[in-house]
């Protein structure tokens, strides 16, 4: 069996299997395109029930998240665009959200079809080469204890979308906080959080530097985050860190 990244399984009956051999994974850089990209994010984020649909990925997790309940539309579905949609709301049992890349082809099917855009959501990506410096007062833990969980209002539902995959979970004290997970290459950089009352103190800075250095160790080459348009603050502070726009996205979902 062959499983393509864009598209569905490819199944050669084993008498026509002369050799056999692991395919490496796909290299996927900075440079890369936007549903390169998206697909090789996603584990870092996975929801808690997931299935393959061709080249999209269906996931499910709390109804909290959009990445962790949405399809992932990147790729070839193998199937029109409708009947698509179909087979994902029986998977889902309900309506279904897309999470697509703006100006793209999936984004523009979906609006054809009446769906509305919302949450735009800008991918910014840098090299991890050269991070900063470990921050000595930051301290790292593979699950998220209760001090990290109350700076980053993580509770519930949420809770058991953020630990479905393997992350670190670091927190400057009890006052800024933030998870990266790794996929491959790539680390991305979730729940970046300070406290209300220590704002404009430059934590949110050094707890992202913080971040990049434990990507570093992990041993990833590249770093993402995913940040809403409407964030003018956030994407700020990471243009400022070296952070650079990749990509644009957004969620798409028929009215109710």
């Amino acid at each position: 069996m062959v499983l393509p990244e864009e598209r569905g399984a490819v199944w050669v009956p084993r008498p026509e299997v002369e050799t056999i051999r692991e395919v490496p994974e796909r290299v996927v850089l900075p440079a890369s395109s936007a549903e390169s990209l998206e697909r090789a994010l996603d584990p870092t984020w996975p929801g808690l029930r997931r299935a393959r649909l061709g080249g999209w990925v269906l996931r499910q997790g709390s109804g909290v998240t959009g990445r962790a309940n949405s399809v992932l539309a990147v790729g070839d579905p193998e199937v029109p665009f409708e009947e698509a949609l179909s087979l994902a709301g029986g998977w889902y049992e309900g309506p279904v959200t897309l999470q697509a890349v703006v100006d793209g082809r999936r984004a523009a099917e979906a609006l054809a079809a009446g769906f509305v855009a919302a949450k735009p959501t800008i991918v910014q990506t840098r090299s991890v080469a050269g991070p900063p410096a470990a921050d000595p007062e930051v301290v790292g833990e593979d699950a998220p204890d209760g001090v990290w969980r109350s700076i980053c209002g993580v509770s519930g539902g949420l809770l058991s979308e953020v630990t479905a995959a393997p992350a670190r979970y670091l927190r400057l004290d009890e006052r800024a906080a933030g998870r990266v997970a790794v996929a491959g290459q790539w680390a991305v950089l979730t729940c970046v959080a300070v406290i209300e009352r220590e704002r404009g103190r430059g934590l949110g800075r050094r707890i992202t530097r913080a971040l990049l250095a434990e990507a570093a160790r992990l041993g990833a080459r590249f770093a993402a985050l995913q940040v809403e348009e409407s964030n003018a603050a956030a994407i700020s502070l990471y243009a400022s860190e070296g952070f650079e726009e990749h990509h644009r996205y957004c969620y798409l979902s028929r009215p109710r």
